[in-house]
């Protein structure tokens, strides 16, 4: 059977772990993820979904399993399974239905950024970044600088700054406006000991976003740094970026 996916805004929150991809421990995201089709097996599919935005584990179970009993290869029902498992803490079961639903459809993008935070807050930061690598091919999928951004932050895990800041960059470009991007900067610029170019991600994540808790907590984190001139610093764009969401 032929799958057709579109795009709507999701009503699935995926959870992740750190400053997730917040600390790419972050927290739920709702992104922009193709619609299931009109078929029983998508109807099903997508009374699951609702079920488990309202956590009624149970009666999404129901819902997906009869949508699967219907198309055993629907990748939407395969994802909502995978995030169903998430929930349940069966992270083996998780990683299963997740890698059958990217089977069916490879260019389910949103389902590959769901993954990539799944292995995220696993801790498998390699397996996460290559899932987001292959998700930011997809030039049409319409959260692209998250995209970016989640990956940036999944190279800061495995150690890898240059390789973080060219795709914080990279986000920045697609969507100077992706407020998150600044946040996760200037978290790296932190950690380099660079309050300069920290303070000026955070005052452009403020602009953009306002000031909140989070960059609140990183201002006064800068207190504690001495000030200096930042070296050695891959230049830094005007803009945004965000976390694996």
């Amino acid at each position: 059977m032929t799958h057709h996916l579109r795009w709507m805004p999701s009503i699935i929150a995926v959870v992740i772990g750190a400053m997730i991809l917040t600390g790419c421990a972050q927290t739920a995201t709702r992104p922009a993820t193709e619609t299931l089709d009109q078929s029983p097996a998508g109807a099903y599919t997508e009374l699951g979904l609702a079920y488990l935005q309202r956590d009624d584990l149970p009666r999404a179970q129901q819902a997906l399993n009869r949508a699967l009993r219907l198309d055993d290869q629907d990748p939407h029902a395969l994802q909502g399974m995978a995030l169903l498992a998430q929930r349940q803490q069966d992270n083996a079961l998780a990683d299963r239905y997740y890698q059958r639903a990217l089977d069916q459809a490879p260019e389910f993008t949103q389902a590959r950024n769901n993954y990539a935070t799944f292995l995220f807050s696993q801790k498998r930061y390699e397996p996460a970044c290559q899932q987001l690598e292959r998700a930011a091919e997809d030039t049409n999928y319409p959260r692209r600088a998250q995209l970016y951004s989640n990956l940036g932050q999944c190279r800061i895990a495995l150690g890898d700054n240059t390789a973080a800041l060219q795709s914080l960059e990279r986000a920045k470009t697609i969507d100077p406006r992706y407020a998150r991007t600044y946040l996760i900067e200037a978290r790296l610029y932190i950690q380099q000991g660079d309050p300069v170019q920290a303070r000026h991600a955070i005052r452009y994540y403020q602009r953009l976003s306002g000031a909140d808790a989070q960059s609140q907590a990183l201002l006064n984190q800068l207190d504690k740094l001495p000030a200096r001139a930042p070296e050695n610093v891959a230049p830094k764009p005007e803009d945004n970026k965000d976390t694996i969401e």
